[in-house]
């Protein structure tokens, strides 16, 4: 990938990198913007799992508990302990 000079002195400016002769160091803000970035995104996709189970518990009506735990661990709500305990409850 390449990368425009003054992308690197915008980064650079931003305090997200550092250019060092002809190499590129990444700063410890840098690293927080990447990993807070990276949380964001893997947030957005348990949503869309949230959404999806939503969405399958209306086709199928019988999956309900199993849907449901699998919401409550993309929520964060329950553990997968929690979640597995609570589809073996309803299982009986």
């Amino acid at each position: 990938m390449a990368v425009a000079v003054r992308d690197l002195e915008d980064l650079s400016w931003m305090g997200l990198l550092e250019v060092k002769g002809e190499h590129l160091a990444i700063t410890p803000r840098g690293r927080a913007a990447h990993f807070e970035a990276e949380c964001a995104a893997l947030s957005a996709r348990l949503a869309e799992v949230s959404v999806f189970a939503d969405t399958l518990q209306q086709r199928t009506p019988s999956l309900g508990a199993e849907l449901h735990a699998l919401r409550q661990l993309a929520d964060g709500a329950w553990s997968v302990t929690e979640a597995v305990a609570y589809v073996e409850r309803c299982a009986r």
